[in-house]
């Protein structure tokens, strides 16, 4: 009886595994392994519209599925944006610098067929600017009229009235995008900007197909008898539209079907234009378009993301830097398994930062909230932390080694970039002396006094929680100088009790939505940050970092009127050899400044399947992967 019950346990066991053998089994996607690419990923996309997305994953879809007048090289590492794409050269620029003339191609079609013109370029803009959405600014800025349009969305809202006036104004008298004639589009902007045609590189200048959106939209269509041209698919203030699900370029490949926390089924667009293409420079390989089907499945278990790639039921799969040691063997400097490849230690644009607010600051101590004078107003505070802080275990604990020390905000590899003027490393003895200087200041003791015992440095978490790893490091890092025998702290209230550090760095984990609503109140005083540069110009970096008219979440409060007229100045058409000379002063007066912390600049690790092969799997720190350019072996 006894056996018999067992039995029956063991027959129960095997069904029960049976039944969830065969539920896995038939939740996995029907796939040809030799035409069907699978890429294995966490979380889902903010957004298909390449006009709004602002973020990383949704950006790596838009450069299969968009195209812009200009891109990256395909199949090399050059950052570089010379290559014409839906432009058919170079632009043809006014002496002053003030007036881009752009020929466009022929032949090109949209995924519904329609075709590609000067028209849908201005149309395309326009609608970049009724979004006005963060990364329209980086349009409008340099365009004529552009900057009143975007001060309007900035003081009232894109819903009010006068950005809606404001709107108008510049569409119709502004003269800031005018079609020449059909294959010819004219940009006139506000003073000469020499990194645009760069600019016409970013994902948001990418062109959608007029017909497409107005035929589906939600809001916004055409009356009967008016002009397309006065409408974009949704009414003034909205920010979910219709292409927030869906596509319609001129790329290789269109959306089929997307479930959200599941997959992004794509397609490949059999009359793309390229395809034809006799340009040597555009000219695809022999295998372009082998990948007929793409699928971005969602798996959030690392582990489950591992051994799907391992046993091949992926293709390539997002590994967090943390677990490249299960890949990665630090011996053979290779992948521990043969049907896995792995790309590594290209140096990224991205950088890891720890950013200062030097304006006034909103806290609450005692539920009471009172406004305060930021201690990093204070240079000394600023170069105390530069030095305290532990760059090396940040690289070798947080980076798990893929990275190196940043030096400066332009990143290696962008023209501009210098690195013999930043000189700050990891030094106690370094930091306690800049902390003892700014001691013999009374208005920095009443400032960290009236901190109440706590600098709060938020984060927003990512998958494997960098950002917040890094804040902790540097509440460690202020904690150790803090009880360094030689610092003076003379003057400050004992709020942690005797012997205690007066002022401690508590880490606040927020969502990015937080950070922020947070932000644009004041209320943080110091906040880690990753970033990419949205095109490659050391104007992206340093109009991001470190000038002061622009709205940026990098050194809130900081500002040094010479800094911000080179960061103008060097966008004159002028040479390189000119621009290089004031992006070294540049940076040179940053250095000494310390408007922020430079962690460490990333190195790339990506891993897939040894099947899986092409020139579209090239690095380059501009773009993801090129499906169009892939293939398996």
């Amino acid at each position: 009886m006894e056996r018999q019950y067992i039995y029956a346990i063991i027959i129960i066991a095997i069904l029960i595994v049976g039944i969830g053998v065969t539920s896995v089994f038939l939740s996995q996607l029907v796939v040809d392994p030799k035409t069907h690419f699978i890429m294995e990923t966490y979380g889902n996309p903010s957004t298909m519209d390449p006009h709004t997305c602002y973020e990383s994953y949704g950006s790596s879809l838009a450069f299969n599925i968009y195209e812009g007048l200009y891109t990256y090289p395909w199949g090399s590492n050059s950052s570089n944006p010379n290559l014409p794409l839906l432009a058919v050269g170079a632009p043809s620029i006014s002496a002053d610098g003030w007036q881009y003339n752009i020929t466009l191609r022929q032949n090109v079609i949209f995924h519904d067929g329609t075709p590609f013109n000067a028209s849908c370029v201005k149309w395309n803009v326009e609608r970049i600017a009724k979004l006005n959405g963060l990364p329209a600014r980086l349009i409008m800025e340099p365009l004529r009229g552009g900057k009143a349009v975007v001060r309007e969305a900035d003081a009232n809202g894109t819903r009010s009235v006068e950005f809606q006036n404001a709107f108008e104004e510049w569409k119709l008298g502004s003269g800031a995008i005018e079609v020449v004639d059909t294959y010819t589009i004219q940009f006139n902007l506000e003073q000469a900007y020499s990194p645009f045609a760069a600019l016409l590189a970013c994902q948001v200048a990418s062109m959608m197909s007029p017909s497409y959106v107005l035929m589906t939209a939600i809001d916004d269509t055409i009356p009967l008898g008016g002009d397309w041209r006065d409408h974009y698919g949704f009414d003034f203030g909205e920010t979910v539209t219709w292409m927030m699900n869906h596509t319609c370029g001129t790329g290789a490949y269109m959306l089929e079907e997307w479930k959200p926390n599941e997959f992004i089924k794509m397609v490949v667009f059999e009359d793309y234009w390229r395809a034809a293409a006799m340009e040597v420079a555009l000219s695809p390989p022999e295998y372009a378009g082998s990948i007929k089907t793409i699928y971005y499945k969602t798996v959030e278990l690392v582990d489950s993301r591992l051994m799907n790639l391992r046993t091949g039921a992926a293709d390539m799969v997002y590994l967090p830097i943390t677990n490249a040691h299960e890949i990665w063997d630090n011996v053979t400097l290779g992948s521990r398994y043969p049907n896995i490849d792995v790309d590594a230690g290209n140096l990224t644009y991205v950088i890891q930062t720890i950013a200062f607010n030097s304006d006034t600051l909103k806290i609450t101590r005692g539920g009471i909230e009172k406004q305060v004078n930021s201690p990093f107003r204070h240079r000394e505070l600023r170069k105390c932390f530069a030095y305290a802080f532990d760059y090396d275990t940040a690289i070798d604990v947080v980076a798990s080694g893929w990275a190196q020390q940043a030096k400066g905000f332009i990143p290696e590899g962008i023209f501009g970039h210098n690195s013999s003027h930043w000189l700050e490393h990891h030094d106690v003895e370094e930091a306690v002396a800049w902390w003892n200087l700014a001691m013999q200041n009374s208005a920095f003791v009443h400032d960290i006094n009236a901190m109440e015992g706590y600098i709060d440095i938020y984060s927003f978490p990512t998958e494997n929680l960098v950002r917040e790893q890094l804040a902790l490091l540097m509440a460690d890092s202020l904690d150790m100088i803090l009880r360094h025998q030689d610092t003076n702290c003379t003057g400050l209230t004992e709020y942690h009790g005797p012997r205690q550090p007066p002022v401690r760095i508590r880490v606040t984990p927020v969502s990015w939505t937080v950070l922020q609503n947070h932000m644009s109140n004041s209320k943080v005083p110091m906040w880690t940050m990753g970033w990419k540069p949205d095109f490659a110009d050391a104007y992206c970096s340093s109009s991001a970092f470190v000038c002061s008219y622009f709205n940026t979440l990098m050194a809130k409060g900081y500002r040094n009127t010479t800094v911000d007229g080179w960061v103008f100045a060097a966008n004159q058409p002028i040479t390189d050899a000119e621009r290089m000379e004031i992006y070294n002063k540049m940076q040179k007066q940053v250095a000494y400044d310390q408007p922020s912390i430079y962690i460490y600049q990333g190195e790339q690790f990506m891993v897939r399947s040894s099947l899986l092969k092409g020139s579209g799997l090239a690095f380059n720190p501009m773009h993801e992967i090129y499906w169009y350019h892939m293939y398996k072996d």
